[in-house]
């Protein structure tokens, strides 16, 4: 199904359901991983969009994302100012979620403070990257059935 905002209008009483418990079961998944703090979450999310910025790892299998050693793709620049800005959490709680990520190992520091997800950020975020697919996978079914 090309799911559209005319076909997502139409099927929404078939899709809305499956997406919201799926979202639910993600978050809740997502939050005892990091230890309640949904902020460090999302901080990691921005700093990892910025690292695997789109068309990155395109064509990539999460086999292969998984690698070790895979090449060090040319990361779009982020520092703790601009996340606080895109997420509209305070530039002191951006720093301390950014501390935290660090000592876990989960992101570095580059030149001009600029902020790159690990690849130990992807091997001990394995389950939460396999639960997020899973949550994919269910709302991708849930258009495919509408449409049948």
């Amino acid at each position: 199904m090309s799911l559209d905002q005319d076909s997502l209008n139409t099927h929404f009483g078939d899709i809305w359901p499956v997406h919201n418990d799926a979202f639910a079961e993600l978050l809740v998944m997502l939050r005892r991983h990091f230890g309640g703090d949904l902020d460090r979450m999302l901080v990691l999310a921005i700093i990892g969009a910025r690292t695997l910025a789109r068309g990155r790892i395109a064509r990539m299998s999460y086999d292969r994302f998984m690698v070790p050693n895979r090449p060090d793709p040319e990361t779009a620049p982020i520092n703790l100012q601009s996340i606080a800005d895109y997420s509209g959490i305070p530039r002191e709680t951006v720093r301390r979620k950014v501390n935290d990520l660090e000592r876990l190992g989960w992101i570095i520091r580059r030149d001009k403070g600029y902020l790159i997800a690990t690849e130990k950020a992807a091997r001990d975020l394995a389950p939460a990257t396999e639960a997020t697919m899973r949550y994919l996978l269910k709302v991708v079914t849930a258009c495919n059935q509408a449409a049948d």
